[in-house]
């Protein structure tokens, strides 16, 4: 994820617009990133993140930055990198623990692993 983008809290109490400003912006740089990085399109995935604490952070649930992986998985199909978020296209988002950074608030990284999916009953039968 770009840096400087303020992520989203599941403990979070934001006002509805604070959250919606939010979302829309991490959704609209995830897209902007992986258009520069040119990130292949890819038919079904497993998406890993890996949240990184910030320097202050002493506990922490990486689960409770679903949200932030939320928007960000949404600006991965704006972009055109997957087809759709749901369940026949994506595996997880499943998330990780990852080392403490510099970064005030933390860091979610997104790991993208391309699946070959198993062939559907019809697919697999023999004519």
């Amino acid at each position: 994820m770009p840096d400087g983008v303020k992520l989203l809290n599941s403990n979070a109490r934001l006002h509805w617009r604070q959250a919606a400003a939010r979302t829309a912006a991490i959704r609209r740089e995830v897209a902007a990133a992986a258009r520069s990085m040119r990130v292949p399109p890819l038919r079904w995935a497993h998406v890993v993140y890996r949240m990184h604490p910030g320097p202050r952070t002493t506990r922490f649930d990486p689960g409770n930055w679903a949200p932030t992986v939320k928007a960000a998985v949404d600006g991965l199909v704006d972009a055109g990198v997957l087809p759709d978020d749901n369940s026949s296209r994506l595996r997880g988002p499943d998330p990780r623990p990852g080392e403490r950074c510099t970064q005030a608030g933390g860091r979610v990284v997104l790991v993208l692993t391309e699946l070959r999916p198993a062939p559907t009953p019809k697919e697999s039968s023999v004519p």
